[in-house]
């Protein structure tokens, strides 16, 4: 019923594909709940990790360098202060775009 997480979904269908119909599959996903949304808000970052630091991707070198930098600048608590208000704001953002 989870239609928000569809390219998610995609994603796992793309690494986990081997040729056999999608019911024999074991992706590893438990039913949906709670559960299964943290676990794809964690494969969402992994996706994410993944094209952003991609070779093929020309500004990967700055996205590490960023997140080095962000890493180094600012203590766990305030990094984390820092994520949670980007996410509550997030769509204060998109609203303005």
């Amino acid at each position: 019923m989870n239609h928000i997480e569809c390219g998610v979904f995609a994603m796992i269908h793309i690494e986990s594909y081997i040729g056999q119909a999608a019911s024999k599959w074991d992706v590893g996903l438990c039913a949906e709940s709670e559960k299964q949304k943290s676990m794809l808000k964690h494969m969402r970052f992994k996706i994410a990790t993944k094209i952003l630091l991609h070779e093929e991707n020309v500004q990967a070198q700055k996205m590490y360098d960023l997140a080095i930098s962000f890493q180094n600048e600012y203590d766990d608590a305030t990094r984390i202060s820092i994520i949670v208000d980007a996410i509550r704001n997030r769509g204060q953002r998109e609203s303005q775009e």
